[in-house]
């Protein structure tokens, strides 16, 4: 059984293009390491797809999405 796959390790692959990207880009770069079925979960240990760890982390401060980019937020990553 692998690792679980954490909303930093998208975090990760965010800050190696820089800190912002299209959206799409995050979501082939993430596709391309994890595949294309991968889960994501939080530190309680909920699940998320892809769209669904984008619109946790958004919520809570460590992306923003506008105009079809993804950017850091201000709020930093758990460390794990």
């Amino acid at each position: 059984m692998s690792e679980p796959l954490y909303g930093h390790d998208l975090l990760s692959l965010l800050v190696e293009k820089g800190g912002t990207c299209p959206l799409e880009d995050l979501r082939a770069a993430s596709e391309a390491v994890h595949g294309k079925a991968a889960i994501y979960c939080n530190c309680h240990g909920d699940s998320f797809d892809f769209d669904g760890v984008i619109a946790f982390l958004g919520s809570k401060g460590k992306i923003q999405v506008a105009g079809g980019r993804v950017s850091l937020g201000m709020a930093p990553a758990c460390q794990h």
